[in-house]
């Protein structure tokens, strides 16, 4: 069988592999230079920076990332961050998120003394590992049918989860006598970053899994170019043909057509953004594909910045809270130390992000767009330059929702794919097959939240559902 891919993200590589693993013959088309999507890279000199994703996580046996490498030849390289981040809040609490247990609960309580938070995080790691249990055991997910919720049933134990759907992450809050301003002001900055909106607009059950991602996290060495690098020398080694600076600009009856090829194929898998999908068809398949995408869904963007400071910060991922009108918050990314690949010894870089809304962006001026640009440069400059006691920077770059569509393609440059809402019908979620035969997608507007391992979590759903569909 001939296998397509479209896009060279963490899903369609994913996907790749997973497909040269069904034994079919793989071609992958990424239009950029480099493998990665919003998870790519740049370099300046003998500088690399990381443009989006920064982070892995997801890589125990049973999680999605594990459960992809396990069988590699060669695995990538990962550090296991410990703390997983460092929350600065507005009021000047410094806490270490730790993967110990004990260790997360002393910061708690040295910082929010008189509240009892055993119970509350208690319940959010036997949540979170359930959850993980139910992606590996119930390959589903997300269901399409009634057929495969009654899967769950299978294993009543994970049947619990469900009633977590019902009530959002700040309820919760309530119920465990948490609520208060800044305690939620941490919770919103850890929900953020992960399930791309706040306490009360997150599902306790998608609450729980993104609050307890900081106790697992791993920075790749060589960053994401050596993540992506590792990967793509798996998807060699397994017979996948990739196909760099190669766009698909069209799809009909089962040809890829690019600017310099027409490719047959027996089935098509799109790791495309939600928005892009309909442009690559024409008449009754454009029609069909429309049909799935025709609701309005927005996501966030971002207002990121890029530079190389000398020093060897160890604490490698770091959240500071501003409460400003135009930045509440911002996640710092420094580079491992003396990792080469990413800066000379004693260099690191850095990779700074902040959410912003998209739309905005493209309303403005030309005149307006640099000030506005530059006004948040200079607040986030100005305040990691004092809150870290940095005199010199090389290499200051500022990237908006404008260059990531520019770059990426993105519509409207969306970033993070779509949250799930509280609230949100579970059968609105985006299904990985299309109304097109052999037509079917991946991505982080597929499969709700998590970041990169989210992603690889729905080519894992998508494998499920091909293989099922040729017993």
């Amino acid at each position: 069988m001939k296998t397509i891919i479209v896009g060279g993200g963490i899903g369609g590589v994913a996907s790749a592999l997973l497909a040269a693993k069904r034994g079919e013959s793989v071609s992958l088309f990424e239009a950029h230079e480099s493998l990665g999507g919003c998870a790519s890279w740049f370099s300046r000199g003998s500088f690399c920076f990381d443009v989006g994703a920064t982070t892995v996580s997801g890589v125990l046996a049973h999680q999605p990332l594990g459960r992809l490498t396990q069988h590699f030849t060669k695995a990538p390289g990962l550090v296991l961050q410990d703390p997983g981040i460092v929350f600065h809040l507005s009021n000047g609490k410094r806490l270490s998120y730790f993967s110990n247990f004990e260790a997360w609960m002393a910061e708690l309580e040295l910082n929010f003394p008189h509240l009892s938070h055993r119970p509350f995080w208690r319940k959010i790691y036997e949540i979170n590992n359930l959850a993980w249990d139910l992606l590996d055991s119930v390959k589903s997910f997300p269901f399409q049918s009634f057929s495969e919720i009654f899967e769950v049933f299978s294993r009543p134990d994970l049947f619990k989860l469900y009633p977590h759907l019902l009530v959002n992450t700040e309820m919760m809050l309530k119920v465990h006598g948490l609520y208060q301003e800044d305690y939620l002001e941490l919770i919103n900055g850890i929900l953020l970053i992960s399930a791309q909106a706040h306490a009360d607009q997150v599902p306790f059950l998608i609450g729980a899994m993104a609050l307890a991602y900081p106790s697992q996290t791993y920075a790749p060495l060589g960053g994401m170019r050596g993540f992506f690098n590792a990967l793509e020398e798996e998807c060699i080694a397994s017979g996948v043909k990739i196909f760099k600076n190669t766009n698909v600009s069209k799809i009909h009856e089962n040809k890829a057509y690019t600017d310099h090829q027409v490719t047959e194929f027996d089935q098509i898998i799109l790791n495309l953004p939600y928005w892009n999908q309909a442009a690559l068809f024409e008449g009754i398949e454009k029609k069909n594909v429309e049909k799935d995408t025709m609701a309005t869904k927005e996501a966030w963007g971002a207002f990121t910045l890029y530079f190389a400071i000398p020093g060897n910060i160890g604490e490698l991922y770091q959240q500071v809270h501003l409460n400003h009108p135009d930045v509440a918050n911002y996640f710092i990314s420094f580079s491992i130390p003396n990792d080469e690949l990413k800066a000379p010894v004693g260099w690191q870089t850095v990779t700074i992000s902040t959410h912003v809304s998209a739309h905005d962006w493209f309303e403005l001026s030309p005149s307006d767009y640099r000030q506005k640009k530059k006004s948040l440069m200079d607040l986030i400059l100005n305040d990691f330059k004092k809150r870290f006691s940095v005199q010199e920077i090389k290499f200051l770059i500022a990237g908006t929702p404008k260059t990531f569509e520019r770059y990426t393609s993105r519509k409207f440059g969306y970033v993070g794919g779509l949250p799930f809402l509280y609230g949100m019908n579970p059968f609105s979620i985006s299904s990985s097959e299309t109304k097109l035969k052999n037509v079917y997608r991946v991505g982080d507007t597929i499969f709700p939240g998590q970041g990169l391992v989210g992603v690889v979590a729905g080519a894992m759903s998508l494998d499920h559902r091909i293989k099922k569909s040729r017993i």
